[in-house]
Protein backbone atom coordinates (compact mmCIF):
# COMPACT_ATOMS: atom_id res chain seq x y z
CA UNK A 1 0.00 0.00 0.00
CA UNK A 2 3.03 2.55 0.87
CA UNK A 3 4.52 1.83 -2.48
CA UNK A 4 0.88 2.27 -4.25
CA UNK A 5 0.39 5.34 -2.23
CA UNK A 6 4.13 6.67 -2.99
CA UNK A 7 3.86 5.85 -7.04
CA UNK A 8 0.69 7.86 -7.25
CA UNK A 9 2.00 10.72 -5.36
CA UNK A 10 4.97 10.76 -8.14
CA UNK A 11 2.40 10.61 -10.83
CA UNK A 12 0.42 13.85 -9.62
CA UNK A 13 3.83 15.65 -9.08
CA UNK A 14 4.61 14.98 -13.01
CA UNK A 15 0.88 16.17 -13.73
CA UNK A 16 0.99 19.05 -12.02
CA UNK A 17 4.58 20.00 -13.12
CA UNK A 18 3.31 19.31 -16.46
CA UNK A 19 0.23 21.36 -16.37
CA UNK A 20 2.50 24.82 -15.44
CA UNK A 21 5.45 24.75 -17.95
CA UNK A 22 5.28 28.92 -17.80
CA UNK A 23 4.78 28.92 -14.27
CA UNK A 24 6.19 32.48 -12.90
CA UNK A 25 6.10 34.82 -9.99
CA UNK A 26 4.32 37.95 -10.61
CA UNK A 27 7.40 39.93 -10.36
CA UNK A 28 8.62 37.92 -13.44
CA UNK A 29 5.92 38.89 -15.65
CA UNK A 30 4.98 42.52 -16.74
CA UNK A 31 1.14 42.36 -16.70
CA UNK A 32 -0.24 44.07 -19.71
CA UNK A 33 -3.80 45.62 -18.99
CA UNK A 34 -4.32 47.92 -22.48
CA UNK A 35 -3.18 48.31 -25.77
CA UNK A 36 -3.30 50.42 -28.58
CA UNK A 37 -2.78 49.80 -32.36
CA UNK A 38 -2.44 52.15 -34.86
CA UNK A 39 -1.24 52.67 -38.37
CA UNK A 40 2.95 53.08 -38.33
CA UNK A 41 4.51 55.99 -39.64
CA UNK A 42 7.65 54.27 -40.60
CA UNK A 43 6.30 50.13 -40.44
CA UNK A 44 2.98 48.75 -40.99
CA UNK A 45 1.59 49.18 -37.68
CA UNK A 46 2.54 50.86 -34.23
CA UNK A 47 1.76 49.47 -31.16
CA UNK A 48 1.49 50.33 -27.87
CA UNK A 49 1.23 48.35 -24.58
CA UNK A 50 0.16 49.55 -21.16
CA UNK A 51 1.84 48.73 -18.02
CA UNK A 52 0.53 49.36 -14.08
CA UNK A 53 3.99 50.27 -12.48
CA UNK A 54 4.71 47.95 -9.65
CA UNK A 55 6.89 48.06 -6.81
CA UNK A 56 8.44 45.30 -4.75
CA UNK A 57 6.28 45.27 -0.95
CA UNK A 58 7.94 44.77 2.15
CA UNK A 59 6.03 41.31 2.51
CA UNK A 60 5.66 38.80 0.01
CA UNK A 61 4.97 39.55 -3.68
CA UNK A 62 4.53 43.48 -5.56
CA UNK A 63 2.27 46.40 -4.34
CA UNK A 64 1.12 49.02 -6.31
CA UNK A 65 3.65 52.05 -6.61
CA UNK A 66 3.07 54.61 -3.72
CA UNK A 67 1.68 57.92 -5.44
CA UNK A 68 2.66 59.07 -8.95
CA UNK A 69 1.86 57.83 -12.35
CA UNK A 70 0.40 54.09 -11.86
CA UNK A 71 1.55 52.82 -15.65
CA UNK A 72 4.31 52.85 -18.07
CA UNK A 73 3.09 53.32 -22.14
CA UNK A 74 5.62 51.19 -24.17
CA UNK A 75 5.78 52.15 -27.70
CA UNK A 76 7.34 50.65 -31.11
CA UNK A 77 6.85 49.77 -34.86
CA UNK A 78 7.02 46.96 -36.87
CA UNK A 79 5.61 45.27 -39.95
CA UNK A 80 3.52 42.71 -37.87
CA UNK A 81 1.48 43.36 -34.49
CA UNK A 82 3.74 40.54 -32.86
CA UNK A 83 7.38 41.83 -34.13
CA UNK A 84 6.19 44.89 -32.53
CA UNK A 85 5.78 43.05 -29.06
CA UNK A 86 8.83 41.21 -29.36
CA UNK A 87 10.82 44.28 -29.65
CA UNK A 88 8.89 46.29 -26.70
CA UNK A 89 9.52 43.18 -25.04
CA UNK A 90 13.23 43.68 -25.54
CA UNK A 91 12.70 47.04 -23.24
CA UNK A 92 10.73 45.55 -20.32
CA UNK A 93 12.67 43.68 -17.55
CA UNK A 94 10.32 40.69 -17.05
CA UNK A 95 8.05 38.64 -19.74
CA UNK A 96 4.92 40.13 -21.39
CA UNK A 97 1.80 38.64 -20.11
CA UNK A 98 -1.47 39.50 -21.92
CA UNK A 99 -3.34 37.15 -19.43
CA UNK A 100 -4.53 40.62 -17.85
CA UNK A 101 -5.36 42.74 -21.23
CA UNK A 102 -8.58 44.35 -20.48
CA UNK A 103 -9.26 46.89 -23.35
CA UNK A 104 -7.63 47.23 -27.07
CA UNK A 105 -8.00 50.73 -28.79
CA UNK A 106 -7.72 50.33 -32.67
CA UNK A 107 -7.16 53.57 -34.68
CA UNK A 108 -10.08 54.42 -37.25
CA UNK A 109 -7.58 53.66 -39.84
CA UNK A 110 -6.63 50.41 -38.39
CA UNK A 111 -10.67 50.02 -38.52
CA UNK A 112 -11.20 50.33 -42.28
CA UNK A 113 -8.31 48.82 -43.71
CA UNK A 114 -6.18 45.89 -41.46
CA UNK A 115 -8.60 45.18 -38.51
CA UNK A 116 -8.59 41.21 -39.83
CA UNK A 117 -4.71 41.17 -38.93
CA UNK A 118 -5.64 42.80 -35.60
CA UNK A 119 -8.49 40.26 -34.55
CA UNK A 120 -6.43 37.47 -36.02
CA UNK A 121 -3.39 38.47 -33.41
CA UNK A 122 -5.71 38.43 -30.27
CA UNK A 123 -7.69 35.14 -31.49
CA UNK A 124 -4.81 33.25 -31.89
CA UNK A 125 -2.61 34.70 -28.85
CA UNK A 126 -3.75 31.83 -26.17
CA UNK A 127 -3.42 34.05 -22.98
CA UNK A 128 -5.49 36.69 -24.32
CA UNK A 129 -9.12 36.35 -22.57
CA UNK A 130 -12.23 35.98 -25.09
CA UNK A 131 -13.75 38.69 -22.46
CA UNK A 132 -11.18 41.62 -23.76
CA UNK A 133 -13.19 44.96 -24.91
CA UNK A 134 -12.61 46.11 -27.94
CA UNK A 135 -13.10 49.97 -29.07
CA UNK A 136 -12.49 51.95 -32.00
CA UNK A 137 -10.77 55.47 -31.50
CA UNK A 138 -12.33 58.21 -33.48
CA UNK A 139 -9.84 61.55 -34.74
CA UNK A 140 -6.69 60.52 -33.23
CA UNK A 141 -4.50 57.68 -32.61
CA UNK A 142 -5.04 55.06 -30.63
CA UNK A 143 -1.87 55.57 -28.61
CA UNK A 144 -2.71 58.91 -27.04
CA UNK A 145 -6.09 57.96 -26.30
CA UNK A 146 -5.07 54.71 -24.06
CA UNK A 147 -2.58 57.33 -22.26
CA UNK A 148 -5.07 59.58 -21.15
CA UNK A 149 -5.63 59.25 -17.73
CA UNK A 150 -9.23 59.68 -15.88
CA UNK A 151 -9.41 61.80 -12.65
CA UNK A 152 -11.79 58.88 -11.47
CA UNK A 153 -9.37 56.86 -12.61
CA UNK A 154 -6.00 56.54 -13.36
CA UNK A 155 -5.44 53.80 -14.61
CA UNK A 156 -7.06 54.25 -18.69
CA UNK A 157 -7.07 50.22 -19.32
CA UNK A 158 -9.00 50.06 -16.04
CA UNK A 159 -11.58 53.18 -17.00
CA UNK A 160 -12.54 51.50 -19.93
CA UNK A 161 -13.13 47.98 -18.42
CA UNK A 162 -15.15 49.62 -15.62
CA UNK A 163 -17.19 51.69 -18.25
CA UNK A 164 -18.25 49.01 -20.15
CA UNK A 165 -18.75 46.96 -16.84
CA UNK A 166 -21.37 49.83 -15.76
CA UNK A 167 -23.63 48.61 -18.76
CA UNK A 168 -25.32 51.93 -19.81
CA UNK A 169 -27.89 52.59 -22.34
CA UNK A 170 -28.19 54.53 -25.31
CA UNK A 171 -26.15 57.52 -23.91
CA UNK A 172 -23.40 55.41 -23.74
CA UNK A 173 -22.08 53.01 -26.62
CA UNK A 174 -22.24 49.16 -25.49
CA UNK A 175 -19.17 47.20 -24.47
CA UNK A 176 -18.25 44.49 -27.38
CA UNK A 177 -15.86 41.59 -26.24
CA UNK A 178 -13.80 39.53 -28.49
CA UNK A 179 -15.76 36.67 -28.69
CA UNK A 180 -19.23 38.70 -29.61
CA UNK A 181 -17.15 40.62 -32.09
CA UNK A 182 -15.95 37.27 -33.66
CA UNK A 183 -19.62 35.35 -33.46
CA UNK A 184 -21.13 37.80 -35.42
CA UNK A 185 -18.66 38.81 -37.63
CA UNK A 186 -18.84 34.91 -38.71
CA UNK A 187 -22.67 34.73 -39.48
CA UNK A 188 -24.42 35.02 -42.66
CA UNK A 189 -23.76 38.88 -42.51
CA UNK A 190 -20.73 38.87 -41.54
CA UNK A 191 -21.20 42.37 -40.13
CA UNK A 192 -20.66 43.15 -36.32
CA UNK A 193 -20.32 46.77 -34.60
CA UNK A 194 -17.57 48.35 -31.99
CA UNK A 195 -18.05 50.86 -29.50
CA UNK A 196 -16.68 54.00 -30.95
CA UNK A 197 -13.95 57.01 -28.69
CA UNK A 198 -12.73 59.85 -28.99
CA UNK A 199 -10.91 62.15 -26.60
CA UNK A 200 -12.85 65.49 -25.20
CA UNK A 201 -10.69 67.31 -23.02
CA UNK A 202 -9.23 66.43 -20.80
CA UNK A 203 -11.37 62.90 -20.69
CA UNK A 204 -12.26 60.04 -22.29
CA UNK A 205 -15.96 59.86 -24.23
CA UNK A 206 -17.05 56.87 -25.78
CA UNK A 207 -20.75 57.26 -27.58
CA UNK A 208 -21.77 55.87 -30.52
CA UNK A 209 -21.08 52.12 -32.79
CA UNK A 210 -18.46 51.49 -35.62
CA UNK A 211 -20.51 48.68 -38.35
CA UNK A 212 -18.03 46.16 -39.96
CA UNK A 213 -18.74 44.19 -42.83
CA UNK A 214 -15.82 41.25 -43.11
CA UNK A 215 -13.82 42.68 -41.30
CA UNK A 216 -13.73 46.22 -42.45
CA UNK A 217 -15.62 49.34 -40.83
CA UNK A 218 -18.36 50.61 -43.09
CA UNK A 219 -19.93 53.11 -41.16
CA UNK A 220 -20.99 54.27 -37.99
CA UNK A 221 -24.30 54.25 -35.60
CA UNK A 222 -24.40 57.64 -33.54
CA UNK A 223 -26.70 58.65 -30.03
CA UNK A 224 -30.27 57.22 -30.72
CA UNK A 225 -29.31 54.74 -33.34
CA UNK A 226 -26.90 52.70 -30.60
CA UNK A 227 -30.12 51.85 -28.78
CA UNK A 228 -32.20 50.99 -31.97
CA UNK A 229 -29.22 48.45 -32.83
CA UNK A 230 -29.04 46.71 -29.53
CA UNK A 231 -32.77 46.11 -29.29
CA UNK A 232 -32.69 44.89 -32.92
CA UNK A 233 -29.92 42.67 -32.31
CA UNK A 234 -30.93 41.74 -28.74
CA UNK A 235 -34.68 41.82 -29.07
CA UNK A 236 -34.57 43.99 -25.82
CA UNK A 237 -32.61 47.48 -23.81
CA UNK A 238 -33.57 48.17 -21.10
CA UNK A 239 -32.59 51.13 -18.27
CA UNK A 240 -32.56 53.88 -21.02
CA UNK A 241 -32.80 57.76 -20.83
CA UNK A 242 -35.16 59.09 -23.28
CA UNK A 243 -35.90 63.13 -24.01
CA UNK A 244 -38.84 64.11 -25.77
CA UNK A 245 -41.33 67.51 -26.06
CA UNK A 246 -45.18 66.79 -25.92
CA UNK A 247 -47.32 69.62 -27.44
CA UNK A 248 -49.86 70.02 -24.64
CA UNK A 249 -52.49 72.07 -23.98
CA UNK A 250 -51.22 74.51 -26.49
CA UNK A 251 -47.73 74.58 -24.60
CA UNK A 252 -44.65 72.61 -26.09
CA UNK A 253 -43.12 70.63 -22.54
CA UNK A 254 -39.72 68.97 -22.71
CA UNK A 255 -40.66 65.28 -20.78
CA UNK A 256 -37.79 62.73 -19.61
CA UNK A 257 -38.07 59.08 -19.44
CA UNK A 258 -36.21 56.82 -17.34
CA UNK A 259 -35.68 52.80 -16.59
CA UNK A 260 -37.28 52.44 -20.24
CA UNK A 261 -37.63 49.24 -21.52
CA UNK A 262 -38.57 48.00 -25.07
CA UNK A 263 -38.83 44.11 -26.08
CA UNK A 264 -39.37 43.21 -29.95
CA UNK A 265 -40.40 40.28 -31.08
CA UNK A 266 -39.02 39.75 -35.09
CA UNK A 267 -40.68 37.46 -37.27
CA UNK A 268 -40.66 37.26 -41.26
CA UNK A 269 -42.78 36.83 -44.04
CA UNK A 270 -41.61 34.67 -47.00
CA UNK A 271 -42.29 37.47 -49.75
CA UNK A 272 -40.59 38.52 -52.44
CA UNK A 273 -38.38 40.88 -50.96
CA UNK A 274 -38.56 39.27 -47.57
CA UNK A 275 -40.75 41.24 -45.43
CA UNK A 276 -39.53 41.85 -41.36
CA UNK A 277 -42.66 42.35 -38.85
CA UNK A 278 -40.97 44.12 -35.58
CA UNK A 279 -43.20 44.73 -32.44
CA UNK A 280 -42.57 46.09 -29.63
CA UNK A 281 -43.62 46.70 -26.41
CA UNK A 282 -42.47 49.28 -24.12
CA UNK A 283 -42.52 50.86 -20.76
CA UNK A 284 -40.54 53.67 -18.84
CA UNK A 285 -41.13 56.16 -15.71
CA UNK A 286 -41.46 60.17 -15.76
CA UNK A 287 -38.08 61.46 -14.22
CA UNK A 288 -38.92 64.95 -15.17
CA UNK A 289 -41.46 67.58 -16.71
CA UNK A 290 -40.33 70.83 -17.88
CA UNK A 291 -42.55 72.78 -15.32
CA UNK A 292 -43.35 71.44 -11.86
CA UNK A 293 -47.05 72.87 -12.06
CA UNK A 294 -47.53 70.79 -15.62
CA UNK A 295 -50.03 68.07 -13.77
CA UNK A 296 -49.86 64.46 -15.57
CA UNK A 297 -53.32 63.68 -15.86
CA UNK A 298 -54.56 60.78 -18.37
CA UNK A 299 -54.69 63.27 -21.34
CA UNK A 300 -51.60 64.30 -20.68
CA UNK A 301 -49.66 60.32 -20.02
CA UNK A 302 -51.88 59.42 -23.50
CA UNK A 303 -50.48 62.15 -25.45
CA UNK A 304 -47.50 60.79 -23.54
CA UNK A 305 -47.28 57.50 -24.92
CA UNK A 306 -48.80 58.48 -28.24
CA UNK A 307 -45.60 60.22 -29.09
CA UNK A 308 -43.65 57.57 -27.85
CA UNK A 309 -44.94 54.82 -30.02
CA UNK A 310 -44.50 57.15 -33.42
CA UNK A 311 -40.52 58.54 -32.55
CA UNK A 312 -39.80 54.92 -31.27
CA UNK A 313 -41.14 53.83 -34.59
CA UNK A 314 -39.64 56.32 -36.74
CA UNK A 315 -36.26 55.90 -34.82
CA UNK A 316 -36.21 52.13 -36.39
CA UNK A 317 -37.40 53.27 -39.72
CA UNK A 318 -34.59 55.79 -39.50
CA UNK A 319 -32.05 53.17 -38.22
CA UNK A 320 -32.72 50.34 -40.63
CA UNK A 321 -32.80 52.55 -43.88
CA UNK A 322 -29.39 54.04 -43.01
CA UNK A 323 -27.84 49.92 -42.68
CA UNK A 324 -30.31 49.43 -45.84
CA UNK A 325 -28.36 52.37 -47.66
CA UNK A 326 -24.62 51.29 -46.15
CA UNK A 327 -26.17 47.36 -47.69
CA UNK A 328 -24.47 46.21 -44.23
CA UNK A 329 -26.58 43.94 -41.68
CA UNK A 330 -25.28 43.85 -38.11
CA UNK A 331 -28.02 42.67 -36.24
CA UNK A 332 -28.82 38.84 -37.64
CA UNK A 333 -31.66 39.41 -38.95
CA UNK A 334 -30.95 37.79 -42.34
CA UNK A 335 -29.06 34.77 -40.08
CA UNK A 336 -32.83 33.85 -38.82
CA UNK A 337 -34.02 33.45 -42.10
CA UNK A 338 -30.82 31.39 -42.93
CA UNK A 339 -31.13 29.16 -40.08
CA UNK A 340 -35.36 28.66 -40.52
CA UNK A 341 -35.70 28.74 -44.15
CA UNK A 342 -32.53 28.00 -45.84
CA UNK A 343 -34.25 27.11 -49.01
CA UNK A 344 -35.77 30.51 -49.05
CA UNK A 345 -32.81 32.50 -47.91
CA UNK A 346 -31.02 31.38 -50.82
CA UNK A 347 -33.47 32.69 -53.24
CA UNK A 348 -32.75 36.00 -51.79
CA UNK A 349 -29.32 36.91 -52.77
CA UNK A 350 -28.73 38.25 -49.11
CA UNK A 351 -25.43 40.08 -49.45
CA UNK A 352 -25.98 41.87 -52.88
CA UNK A 353 -29.38 43.06 -53.10
CA UNK A 354 -31.87 40.98 -50.06
CA UNK A 355 -30.76 43.23 -47.27
CA UNK A 356 -31.20 46.17 -49.09
CA UNK A 357 -34.21 45.53 -50.48
CA UNK A 358 -36.21 44.13 -47.62
CA UNK A 359 -39.37 45.59 -46.18
CA UNK A 360 -40.27 46.20 -42.81
CA UNK A 361 -43.92 46.40 -40.57
CA UNK A 362 -43.30 48.12 -37.97
CA UNK A 363 -45.72 47.90 -34.81
CA UNK A 364 -45.09 49.79 -31.30
CA UNK A 365 -47.12 49.66 -28.45
CA UNK A 366 -45.70 51.59 -25.39
CA UNK A 367 -47.23 52.40 -22.09
CA UNK A 368 -46.44 54.50 -19.16
CA UNK A 369 -45.93 52.98 -15.65
CA UNK A 370 -45.30 55.54 -13.14
CA UNK A 371 -45.28 59.28 -13.06
CA UNK A 372 -43.46 60.01 -10.73
CA UNK A 373 -45.46 62.63 -9.37
CA UNK A 374 -46.59 62.71 -5.52
CA UNK A 375 -49.67 65.24 -6.12
CA UNK A 376 -50.58 68.77 -7.60
CA UNK A 377 -48.21 71.75 -6.02
CA UNK A 378 -50.12 74.02 -6.65
CA UNK A 379 -53.30 73.61 -4.55
CA UNK A 380 -55.47 76.90 -3.20
CA UNK A 381 -55.23 77.33 0.40
CA UNK A 382 -58.23 76.65 2.49
CA UNK A 383 -59.43 79.50 4.93
CA UNK A 384 -56.59 81.41 5.72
Amino acid sequence: MKVKRFLVIIILLIICNGCVPDSRELDQRSMIVGMAIDKGTEKNYAVTIQLPILTEGIGQGVEAAPGGQEFEAFHEEADTIWDAIVKIESLTPTVLFFGHLKAVAISEAIAREDLDKVINFLDRETTVANQVYLLVVEEENAEDFIKRESPLVQLPALYLSRFFDADQKIARAQGVKLFEFLRDSNMISGASSLPLARSKGDQMEIDGMAVFEDYKMAGKLLEREVGISELLHDNEISSMNYTTVLDHNGVKTTVSLTRMDLRANIDYKKSEPVKFQIDVKGDAEIIDVATVKELTDLEFISKLETKMEKEIKEEIKRTTAKMQEMNVEPWLLGHRVWATAPSYFETLDWRETGWRDAQFDIDVTFNISNTGQRGKYDKQKIGR
